[in-house]
């Protein structure tokens, strides 16, 4: 009995040694281009992916839910402060597992379909949240010609995007924040 509790006390821990780590990185750390989207457009005939986006210009990829009070909040504040994001081509896209009917009466309801730069869709496959390991809506990947540039996770403030749009948007560094944390486990 001893010797298979012996046994057992040094195999897992060398079978757990042994297993691959898990890649702590989202893929959109490794991936600096574009991803990979494919939208089906509140038309419910349009597919519209990575090839449609323009490589010149600023895009913010924004994953929302029409129910999410706080994208409706977000779609209200940019509809009020549209001449000032002119510059910024805005790719509303909607969960796979929700009716492309809720997203056209969210299109709609917030009249983003009054302005070009908006484009509004659903994912045809559970994509975005794996990628960007987004955990809360509204969620927004940055992308200056082409290239990843920051996220907005937990909010998108119009006043973000607008400077996003200046380029006098500050990158928030988070190295402190997480040399906290560190810091506060050890003790």
């Amino acid at each position: 009995m001893k010797y298979k509790l012996l046994i057992i006390l040094l195999v897992f821990p060398l079978i757990a040694h042994l297993q691959p780590s898990k890649d702590k990185d989202a893929p959109y750390f490794k991936h600096q281009s574009y991803p990979d989207i494919k939208l089906i457009l509140t038309d419910s005939t349009t597919i519209f992916n990575k090839e449609n986006l323009p490589k010149d210009k600023t895009v913010a990829l924004i994953f929302f839910s029409p129910d999410c009070e706080h994208c409706q909040h977000t779609a209200q504040e940019i509809v009020q402060k549209m001449d000032s994001l002119q510059n910024i081509v805005m790719v509303w896209n909607g969960p796979s597992y929700i009716p492309l009917t809720d997203t056209k009466t969210f299109y709609e309801k917030y009249e983003l379909n009054k302005y070009p730069n908006i484009i509004m869709g659903k994912e045809v496959a559970y994509f975005m949240p794996i990628f960007y390991r987004i955990e809360i809506t509204p969620y927004a990947a940055i992308y200056k010609n082409g290239s990843f540039y920051t996220e907005l996770r937990n909010s998108i403030t119009v006043k973000d995007l607008i400077a996003i749009s200046n380029n006098t948007y500050q990158i928030p560094d988070y190295s402190s924040d997480l040399k906290k944390n560190k810091k506060g486990k050890n003790k």
